[in-house]
């Protein structure tokens, strides 16, 4: 009988050898092509002309910068529209609440004119040179301190809600109908607190992104999603700030471009990709290098300080918390006098007073029987117990002065000369709060739509 030999025994496992991954390779920026260079040129002039003198004119002391780029430019673009364009009319409204002025549109060639000669010039004079490493870097730090001052500014003013006001009494009875596309958009925002605080928290966060070298790649991200979605508010609302909007666009597209092969590897081709340097591309010794960050600090501090002071007083004036006019609100005309007679409320008289409406900034209202609306200014003297009532339309302004009292706390009368003929009118405050905008408010649960 055989028996099976004996199992060798197991051998002793094996230890672990510790594996180092192999360094990855950062790689030394080559020579730019002839194109780079061009481009990297125009690009200098043209974005360093169109946001001068920001975002140095931010900081305190220094608004006579704005001035005096301002008046060089007055100077210049309404003389190449009228020599070299050939306008039809002279240039004389330059940018106020519309950013997409003639003055705005014909300023864009002079630029472009401008900066190509800049760059023509500086391809001539700098030929030999093979790259602009650090020159990319200055222009890349300009716009990042540029961009972030608007997306911080433009945060704020949605977070505190001052942008967009809650929709004004006027608002609450105009039919739709009468809206223009960008009232609607300013009602559509001013309604809701929690979207302005949402889209003015995003834009700050894409802002605060932008003041640090190592997060200025995610914060341009941040502003592209953001600010794609405003240009197209602006484009197809008809809000009168297309231009700067779009440029906001393209200056974080400018500082997005440097990682855009690396994000397309990981987020749409699945390849590694490498680290990319952060440092400034200067020698700097310990001290300068302290001393760079100490006036950063110092610039940021001072930029802090002026926006919360600029904010506190504009929050005074512009949010729904600020103070509103002593009569301010939505009235009803009980009844109406015209030349001693007593007009019914029929519907399509264009004579009889349905509405009157005192809202923010002093602007009121009359809306007629007829559906017709008057819009004026109002100066209120609490002594006299008169309002003057300005006609803005045309070129002459027209003022009213009607005297008013109020019986109770529900109740305004008016009583002067109106469209050339004595008026009393009795009014009734509404409560706006019975006006389902404003009642309606938010729901979490709904066993319906409640779309009306």
């Amino acid at each position: 009988m055989t028996t099976a030999a004996p199992l060798p025994p197991a051998p002793e496992p094996l230890a672990p050898v510790a594996s180092t991954p192999a360094p990855v390779a950062v790689p030394v920026p080559g020579d730019w092509n002839l194109a780079q260079r061009i481009v990297f040129r125009f690009a200098f002039a043209y974005l360093f002309l169109y946001s001068l003198p920001s975002p140095v004119d931010n900081i305190p002391g220094l608004d006579f910068l704005n001035e005096g780029f301002n008046a060089v430019w007055h100077t210049v673009v309404p003389w190449v529209g009228k020599h070299v364009l050939g306008l039809a009319e002279d240039i004389t409204v330059f940018t106020n609440g519309s950013g997409d002025t003639t003055y705005n549109y014909v300023h864009l060639p002079v630029l472009v004119a401008i900066s190509a000669l800049v760059a023509t010039i500086w391809s001539v004079v700098d030929r030999r040179r093979t790259q602009y490493t650090k020159a990319h870097d200055v222009l890349r730090v300009f716009l990042r301190y540029v961009l972030s001052m608007s997306m911080l500014g433009y945060g704020m003013a949605k977070v505190f809600k001052s942008q967009f006001p809650f929709p004004s009494p006027d608002r609450l009875v105009e039919p739709l109908g009468e809206f223009s596309p960008m009232g609607l958009l300013w009602t559509f925002m001013g309604y809701s607190k929690g979207y302005n605080i949402f889209t003015g928290g995003a834009e700050m966060l894409g802002g605060l992104l932008l003041l640090f070298r190592r997060t200025t790649t995610l914060g341009a991200l941040v502003v592209i999603a953001v600010m794609v979605n405003v240009v197209a508010l602006n484009f197809f609302y008809d809000v009168p700030v297309k231009i700067y909007s779009s440029h906001l666009v393209l200056m974080a597209v400018v500082l997005a471009l440097p990682d855009v092969q690396r994000l397309l590897g990981v987020l749409l081709l699945n390849r590694a990709t490498h680290p990319r340097k952060l440092e400034m591309p200067y020698q700097l010794s310990r001290r300068e290098a302290r001393g760079f960050l100490a006036v950063k600090v110092l610039f940021l501090a001072t930029i802090g300080w002026s926006m919360y002071e600029a904010r506190s007083g504009y929050l005074e004036r512009f949010s729904d918390s600020a103070p509103r006019h002593p009569l301010y609100g939505l009235y009803e005309a009980e009844s109406f006098t015209r030349d001693g007679q007593v007009l019914p409320p029929l519907l399509g008289d264009a004579q009889r007073w349905r509405y009157f409406t005192v809202g923010r900034f002093n602007r009121t209202t009359v809306r007629t029987m007829d559906g017709g609306v008057q819009r004026f200014s109002l100066e209120h003297d609490p002594v006299k117990k008169t309002v003057t009532l300005t006609e803005n339309s045309g070129e002459a302004k027209k003022e009213t002065v009607l005297t008013y009292s109020q019986p109770d706390a529900e109740h305004l009368v008016l009583q002067g000369t109106f469209k050339d003929a004595p008026i009393e009118v009795r009014l009734k405050k509404v409560d706006e709060s019975t006006y389902l905008l404003v009642n309606r408010g938010f729901n979490w649960i709904q066993e319906a739509p409640f779309n009306r």
